[in-house]
């Protein structure tokens, strides 16, 4: 056996050693993943040329919270970073004790069009209340009745499925792990771990918030980074539906 083909067969013995080990495909498949932020007011002004020189594809604006708030830094950083040639989308943070078609209208009115080829889905935000009782005071079948109207809102303005951000503790403490909602790309915050949990009826993520504390190019401190499942290619299609 000559040279070359001793290292022929270390190589092939080497890739079907990796196929065996749990997990390594899985981080071969997460390597090649689109890459992308999420920010908000607090995140302060964000420079979306030097995000995305720093191998960031798409990013996720605050717009809205609740029935009243709109982030001041929506229009400069949602501009940034569509200027910047990023994908992009607006985010509602929730708040299920108001209605929930009030703020749909409020934050679809603050996005504007997002059928333009370069913007991802109108995104709703479902997490725990930061100022009271987890679930809001809500039941699983009010929680659930209430995403179902703010989602239908968003799909009878826009014609498109709102993507949904939660994570899986919110949304088995809140909804009871609702599978009703598996028209809508799953957006999931899981931090520290090799790859995500299953969520409710979802066969698997969209999106994946894999940290709080990155850093990133263009951005001043801390910002929440997160994967697309699939990559520059699938992520393309995605968003032009």
């Amino acid at each position: 056996m000559n040279i070359r083909r001793k290292l022929l067969v270390v190589l092939a013995s080497s890739a079907a050693l990796l196929a065996s080990v749990p997990g390594a495909a899985n981080a071969d498949s997460a390597a090649a993943d689109a890459l992308g932020i999420d920010v908000s007011n607090h995140n302060g002004e964000v420079d979306f040329a030097k995000v995305g020189a720093d191998g960031r594809d798409f990013a996720f604006v605050l717009a809205t919270d609740g029935e009243s708030f709109t982030s001041d830094l929506f229009d400069s950083q949602y501009s940034g970073a569509g200027e910047a040639g990023l994908y992009r989308a607006g985010y509602h943070f929730a708040r299920p004790d108001g209605s929930a078609t009030k703020q749909a209208d409020r934050f679809l009115k603050t996005v504007g069009s997002t059928n333009d080829g370069r913007t991802m889905p109108p995104v709703l935000d479902m997490e725990a209340n930061p100022n009271g009782a987890t679930c809001y005071g809500l039941d699983d079948a009010q929680m659930e009745e209430w995403i179902k109207s703010f989602v239908g809102r968003v799909k009878e303005k826009t014609g498109r499925e709102a993507v949904i951000y939660t994570s899986p503790s919110f949304w088995k403490e809140c909804t009871g792990n609702s599978e009703a909602f598996t028209t809508n790309p799953l957006w999931t915050a899981e931090w520290d771990v090799d790859k995500p949990s299953k969520v409710g009826g979802w066969p698997a993520h969209t999106f994946w918030q894999y940290s709080n504390s990155g850093k990133v190019d263009g951005v001043d401190g801390a910002v929440d980074v997160n994967r697309f499942n699939g990559g520059t290619a699938e992520l393309e299609k995605f968003v032009k539906g």
